[in-house]
């Protein structure tokens, strides 16, 4: 039979302990370096935002579709997979760096 010499003890005449510590935030997820670049030449003249470099480029086309996605919903705009590059229609530079950045990637412009 355990028995808990702490079980009759009551907590009446002490003062309340020191508040608990706040809850520390999560790391925050470092994804891949992502390049974004405008294009416009040979296209007819339309512009289009271009995301490249090593992550995406390194990742299966799956997830680059997964991540198209994500931005089209996000930015409302349309886009493609143009190889292994993302491209997104129009000039959307500084709304994309801005969703890339908020989701743990790191960018240049």
């Amino acid at each position: 039979m355990d028995v808990n010499p702490f079980d009759r003890l009551d907590n009446q005449g002490l003062p309340p302990g020191p508040p608990p510590p706040p809850p520390k935030p999560a790391p925050k997820r470092k994804l891949g370096k992502v390049n974004l670049r405008y294009e416009r030449a040979g296209r007819g003249g339309k512009e289009v935002t271009l995301l490249e470099g090593q992550w995406v480029e390194s990742q299966e086309a799956r997830v680059r579709e997964l991540l198209l996605g994500d931005l089209k919903r996000a930015l409302g705009t349309g886009g493609m997979l143009e190889g292994r590059a993302i491209a997104l229609q129009g000039d959307r530079r500084d709304a994309a760096k801005a969703w890339l950045v908020k989701h743990g990637f790191t960018t240049n412009i």
